[in-house]
């Protein structure tokens, strides 16, 4: 099996976000994504959520041009009025077509 070049997309955002980001990644095309409880502290605004510095970290396996859009629409719709970031990762995966 060859390996093919995607994207892994890495979301760290306030855990009162994740139903809606995940309705923004679904809505773009993604097939799936995992999310895991993460805890941390960054350069911006401390987190004033019910526990502080809690996070979600939601990563979904692209390809280059999902990828850009669903960075594309996180920026538009979050970034304004949420703490929160995204970020992309060159990644290979087996077994592409499962993305």
């Amino acid at each position: 099996m060859a390996n093919i070049n995607f994207k892994l997309v890495t979301i760290i955002s306030e855990p009162v976000l994740s139903s809606s980001l995940v309705t923004t990644i679904r809505s773009l095309g993604a097939t799936g994504f995992t999310i895991s409880d993460v805890y941390g502290e960054g350069s911006g605004e401390k987190s004033i959520g019910e526990v502080p510095n809690e996070k979600v970290k939601i990563e979904v396996v692209a390809d280059a041009d999902l990828a850009k859009e669903i960075m594309a629409e996180i920026a538009k719709n979050y970034f304004a009025n949420y703490s929160l970031i995204v970020y992309a990762s060159d990644i290979q995966v087996i077994r592409h077509e499962k993305f």
